[in-house]
């Protein structure tokens, strides 16, 4: 799982340090990290391979003209395999780069099975927007009786 959140210079060479928690993720999965823009906020997502083929498996189970079809598919065109150097860092392609308005910092935020990319203006932006709907509407709800395998 990724979990918690870090803070991690960028440097001219676009390259980044990942926090070691979610490489080890990866490297016990024996998973290549994929990155990716996201589909809600201005920012990357960065996830396992198998979790983007469960994607792409998605993709197949919607109406191949469809809307939703077409966009999953724009996002799979956007994403990028990426591989760590033998510091742990790996280089954010340009084209992400811009997306999230990344320059020399990065903020990594664990959520689960994924994780976000942003530049540390748009993460305060939204983790105050987080602390609002809080404050204005109480935590979520949440039913936890699904079991886990």
């Amino acid at each position: 799982m990724f979990l918690s959140t870090s803070h991690n210079k960028i440097d001219l060479k676009c390259r980044v340090s990942i926090p070691a928690a979610y490489r080890f993720f990866l490297e016990k999965s024996d998973e290549q990290l994929i990155l990716f823009k996201s589909l809600q906020f201005k920012c990357l997502e960065g996830t396992s391979f198998s979790r983007m083929q469960r994607y792409i498996n998605a993709i197949d189970e919607l109406d191949a003209m469809s809307d939703e079809a077409f966009v999953l598919r724009m996002m799979m065109a956007d994403s990028f395999e990426t591989k760590f150097d033998a510091s742990g860092r790996i280089v954010i392609p340009e084209t992400l780069m811009n997306f999230a308005e990344l320059s020399n910092k990065a903020v990594f935020m664990g959520i689960g099975e994924s994780f976000y990319i942003w530049c540390p203006k748009e993460y305060e932006k939204q983790y105050k927007k987080s602390q609002k709907i809080l404050e204005e509407k109480g935590p979520p709800k949440l039913i936890l009786n699904k079991k886990t395998e």
